[in-house]
């Protein structure tokens, strides 16, 4: 949940800091060696701030008193415009499946470039591309490129209406699926606006979203089978699909248990609603066929980004041949299609980026150690925080993780609300003084790479279990 704000943000809201959080300059002791060693990350907010709101461009990038400034990043390391360098575990949330400036992702999309950066026609490169996906995700029958998560998962949407003829969507509380107006719905709130746990209310995390499209948004609540199966029938006439993500990542890591995720694809089945896997973030890390291969799932559409563009800009949906097929135009109807459509779809360089990454995923000779080393880092994340008597919960599939503080177990997205997501954000701002990246600064979910070590794991857990020391004695 702290994805979206900086500590001023999260502080304010209810049951995460029972004081409203002051600037910089009230806060001298709380950010002094930051300031320090950021020097000039802070000249350039100090121009930054006057063009960009808040000196960033996004609001995940919102970090107090001010974000420090990236400049470069190899393997598994980054660093800043004052050239402090960082073990990463952030890997541009989640991107950087390989790591940073890989070799034959680098060298692929130089030699594009060489030939033209782009054409609005389509290219060699998109039939590459899709064949791979395809090989690994066989559920892809037909696909689609595009841009960015929040453009895959909107397309996909678009695509389930056109084809079923009906306008709800459903979509499981806590679930992220990009920026648009359709799913920027029902994260988290005060409770006032979440409503039942079990009936979740749909409320607007943004302004600017029409309030009239409450009317085709339907709320479920992740991992409560018997409440998911009784909204899902309830509204199945009205609804053209459903979309969640297999790993609610926007609530830290929060995994489906009981076989959840078979279930409700076999209530959607049932129902004739359109199954959509969000795996913009799970795609190809849980392994080259993604987490519909390891949950043993059969979505009619998929949604990919991430780690699929190598580092570039590439997101992609598609699935069964009959649904992808109406985006095709049809003379004799009107609409003749659910339009699709985007001058940056395959971009060239994107392309090439995508296909040199996708070859390595399935080779999968990284998958192996990549698992072992996350199996060793979070499983040291838990018995630090143990050792050391905090009450917490470590979360982790494959190379994904996080920490979520808390006496209790963790299984819906009401109890993630519940642990100590301030904590988080002073835990990762420790380690990034200390030169290691634990998620982002503010708070956030964890990637290891393939290019991550045993060596930068046994670092960062010395750093992580110095910063909790740290943070044990300032809460005394």
């Amino acid at each position: 949940m702290a994805t979206f704000w900086g500590s001023t943000e999260r502080e304010r809201m209810p049951k995460r800091a029972p004081a409203k959080a002051k600037s910089s300059k009230g806060n001298i002791g709380r950010y002094m060696e930051y300031e320090a060693k950021t020097k000039k990350s802070k000249k350039i907010y100090e121009v930054a701030k006057d063009l960009l709101p808040k000196g960033v461009e996004s609001n995940f990038r919102i970090v107090d008193p001010y974000p420090f400034y990236i400049t470069r990043g190899q393997g598994s390391r980054i660093w800043d415009a004052d050239g402090n360098e960082y073990i990463d575990f952030l890997m541009s949330q989640g991107v950087l499946l390989l790591g940073h400036n890989r070799r034959e992702i680098r060298e692929a999309v130089a030699k594009q470039i060489e030939n033209g950066m782009t054409f609005a026609l389509p290219t060699e490169l998109v039939v590459k591309a899709a064949k791979l996906v395809n090989e690994m995700m066989p559920n892809l029958k037909l696909i689609r490129f595009a841009n960015s998560g929040t453009e895959a998962t909107m397309h996909a949407i678009r695509t389930a209406r056109g084809f079923t003829g009906k306008e709800k969507i459903a979509k499981s509380e806590g679930g992220y699926h990009g920026v648009q107006d359709h799913t920027l719905w029902s994260f988290w709130a005060p409770d006032q606006y979440m409503g039942d746990p079990r009936c979740p209310n749909t409320f607007s995390f943004s302004n600017g979203i029409p309030k009239a499209m409450q009317e085709l948004l339907v709320t479920i609540p992740f991992n409560d089978l018997e409440a998911t199966e009784k909204i899902l029938r309830k509204n199945a006439k009205d609804l053209a699909a459903l979309i969640i993500e297999p790993v609610l990542g926007n609530a830290g890591c929060l995994l489906p248990t009981d076989n959840y995720l078979k279930e409700v694809e076999k209530i959607c089945r049932e129902n004739d609603i359109l199954f959509i896997l969000d795996e913009v973030v799970t795609g190809f890390r849980l392994g080259p066929g993604g987490a519909q291969k390891r949950f043993g799932l059969k979505p009619d559409l998929t949604c990919l980004g991430k780690a699929l563009g190598g580092g570039m800009s590439v997101a992609a949906f598609g699935g069964r041949r009959d649904v992808m097929e109406s985006l095709l135009p049809d003379q004799n109807k009107w609409p003749m299609c659910t339009f699709h459509g985007g001058t940056y779809n395959g971009h060239p360089a994107g392309m090439a980026a995508s296909i040199a990454a996708m070859n390595i995923y399935k080779e999968g000779k990284f998958y192996p150690m990549l698992d072992r080393i996350s199996n060793e880092f979070y499983d040291g994340l838990g018995e630090i925080t143990s050792d050391l008597g905090y009450k917490a919960r470590v979360h982790h599939i494959s190379s994904m993780g996080f920490i979520y503080f808390c006496d209790k177990e963790v299984r819906v997205v009401r109890d993630t609300l519940k642990a100590d997501w301030d904590l988080v954000f002073k835990l990762a701002m420790e380690g990034m003084k200390r030169g290691v990246l634990l998620g982002h600064p503010k708070g956030e979910k964890m990637f290891l790479s393939a290019a991550h070590t045993k060596e930068d794991v046994d670092i960062s857990l010395e750093v992580a279990k110095e910063s909790l020391t740290v943070l044990k004695k300032t809460k005394k």
